[in-house]
């Protein structure tokens, strides 16, 4: 698997989008890129020199956390980089009514009129994950795994 860890010419270029998109401004101090454009955060003891090391001989998918994509022309955010980041979220976030959440945990998308774009889901100072408004309704992209399973 390729990996491409981020320079600091890159890692300043993803910050001010991120920063534009959803008021972020810090990172973990290691971020790299492995398939699919999924980047990934790593604040361990490892060197650069030894992850690469790791990652010709492991999957790195296992090192760090999700944090984000590249989708469409917005950034995405993962789930879990959504609460790992969530303090510093302040712009293009969607805070939901009780009755929403659940239906929104459940994996339905919602009919709210927002402008084009994506979109912190919040419910007090929880975070649900993100999702894409088309303009008509925001689109659900809670991970199956992280969805309420009904028995």
């Amino acid at each position: 698997m390729k990996v491409e860890f981020y320079n600091t010419k890159m890692r300043k270029k993803l910050i001010e989008k991120l920063n534009s998109q959803f008021g972020i401004t810090t990172l973990p101090p290691v971020l790299f890129e492995t398939g699919k454009e999924r980047i990934r955060g790593f604040s361990g003891d490892l060197t650069i020199d030894e992850l690469y090391n790791l990652a010709d001989i492991s999957n790195v998918e296992f090192i760090g956390l999700y944090l984000f994509k590249q989708d469409m022309e917005f950034m995405r955010l993962g789930f879990d980089g959504a609460l790992l980041l969530k303090d510093q979220i302040v712009k293009n976030v969607v805070n939901l009514k009780d009755e929403q959440v659940d239906k929104w945990m459940n994996g339905h998308n919602l009919d709210i009129v927002l402008e084009k774009g994506m979109y912190v889901v919040k419910h007090g100072e929880d975070v649900f994950g993100c999702g894409f408004s088309d303009g008509k309704g925001l689109i659900n992209f809670v991970p199956k795994e992280r969805r309420i399973r009904r028995s």
